[in-house]
């Protein structure tokens, strides 16, 4: 199965690798999983939609989409508002469905943060976006992933968020492990 990841840095992130964490933690638990990765680190909605051609149309097709956005949207420093948001979601996504129908668009939350340690961000703003993400994707009945919420599950955001910046946002090992299991379980419940 061949999936394009794209969005922003947590999907881009190497975490010391030759490859993106994801793609190779993906790959490492099932080998008949390709990647292209055209993740940006930094990207928010609006230079996602107007780089759509780039990141997804212009690459080859893939079996699925796989999108994770909005983490740079809900940042303090360079705030998006909600609303517009949620019209750039809906942008990309009218614009994604003619090559990946809603089947095979899988649709991911920004995750949680460690607020101890992430100064740009907060847990109730990721939870206000990925409120509105999942409305959009519900409209569109593109899949959705809440990272978010596994993650405030999972346990210990120290832990889940502790990459090699240890910023409270970019995570390693045990981040990636979770984020590959939900995808590939959405993966098996859509094949």
């Amino acid at each position: 199965m061949k999936l394009l990841l794209t969005g922003d840095s947590i999907i881009a992130r190497k975490e010391g690798l030759k490859e993106p964490r994801l793609d190779y933690t993906l790959k490492n638990k099932n080998s008949n999983i390709e990647t292209i990765n055209t993740a940006v680190p930094g990207i928010n909605s609006g230079a996602l939609f107007a780089s759509i051609s780039d990141l997804v149309l212009k690459i080859d097709h893939c079996d699925k989409l796989i999108l994770l956005l909005g983490t740079n949207d809900l940042a303090l420093h360079k705030k998006v508002p909600l609303e517009q948001f949620k019209q750039n979601m809906a942008l990309i996504i009218s614009s994604i469905v003619c090559l990946y129908y809603p089947n095979n668009f899988i649709m991911i939350s920004p995750p949680a943060v460690d607020e101890h340690k992430q100064e740009k961000r907060t847990n109730s703003d990721v939870a206000a976006y990925t409120a509105e993400l999942e409305q959009v994707a519900n409209n569109y009945k593109i899949h959705f992933i809440n990272l978010f919420e596994k993650m405030a599950k999972q346990g210990s955001l120290t832990t889940l968020c502790q990459g090699q910046l240890d910023d409270g946002l970019h995570f390693g090992a045990a981040g990636y492990e979770l984020l590959a299991d939900l995808i590939i379980k959405e993966l098996d419940n859509n094949s």
